[in-house]
């Protein structure tokens, strides 16, 4: 009901280490372990490898990766043959087989965005922050920053042994990923093309394997006044993507103000992390 009261009458949990404010007291709980040394933070430890959580619920979805699919409790769409392991990602799922009608949307107070789920809304809002009141995760070993937690937790994987890194291994080759959702795209290779759902363009013959690109080809059939562009601010550039107008930033900052990923083998280096 919190999305039907106005901001004022909406009780909020502030940190007191920084500008930070959350809606939920969970939410506060969790910033929290940000601002604490790693020797104060309760770990939930995996007990057949050596992956280490801050929060319970992240070991329990890692434990998925040493079941076996028979044991795995799954919820099934009833529109489509596909399965998804937690309740959560099912309801976010159905959302794509329902009238735009039907679904509730989370609305930006200063553009025409409009978000399907609610986490969705605050990340956006980032983009209307000034740098000085946005939070930001600061890499220990770099100048590295980053706006979302989870972006921080990517990074620091450059920064580690490969023999400290739990991989995801496919089953039918030798591919390995560092993360699950690049595993989950991988194993498309290894399916029957009838087996595969798709995301199919309700204007044009275009089908995608994945909902992202589906949502990046749409931008063809859209008007230009329609698209939210992500303006430069030293130069006319304006992107599509907020990714896109990160990478041209790029070419405004000195070198020594730019994070590179140096070639373990010879002297290459790059801008950017998928260009190693």
């Amino acid at each position: 009901m919190l999305i039907h009261k106005d901001a004022s009458e909406i009780k909020m949990y502030d940190c007191s280490f920084c500008s930070y404010k959350a809606i939920r007291k969970g939410q506060i709980t969790r910033h929290m372990l940000i601002h604490k040394d790693a020797s104060e933070i309760r770990t939930y430890d995996c007990s057949l490898c050596p992956y280490k959580a801050k929060q319970k619920c992240h070991l329990t979805e890692h434990m998925l990766i040493h079941k076996d699919a028979s044991e795995i409790t799954t919820y099934g769409c009833i529109f489509v043959p596909t399965r998804r392991n937690k309740k959560s990602h099912l309801s976010s799922h159905i959302l794509i087989h329902k009238d735009a009608s039907e679904i509730t949307t989370y609305d930006c107070s200063f553009c025409s965005y409009k978000a399907k789920r609610k986490s969705q809304l605050p990340k956006h809002m980032l983009n209307h922050k000034d740098a000085s009141e946005i939070t930001t995760y600061d890499c220990s070993f770099c100048p590295y920053k980053a706006k979302q937690k989870g972006h921080l937790t990517e990074h620091m994987l450059i920064h580690k042994d490969a023999s400290e890194i739990t991989t995801y291994g496919c089953s039918f080759c030798s591919y390995q990923a560092k993360r699950k959702g690049q595993l989950t795209r991988h194993m498309l290779i290894h399916k029957d093309a009838s087996e595969i759902r798709t995301y199919d363009c309700s204007l044009c013959l275009y089908k995608a394997k994945q909902k992202s690109h589906l949502t990046e080809h749409m931008l063809i059939h859209k008007d230009a006044s329609e698209i939210t562009t992500y303006g430069c601010s030293f130069c006319s550039y304006k992107a599509k993507r907020k990714s896109q107008l990160t990478k041209h930033m790029l070419v405004h900052k000195d070198a020594s103000e730019i994070t590179t990923y140096d070639c373990s083998f010879c002297s290459y280096k790059a801008k950017q992390k998928k260009a190693i």
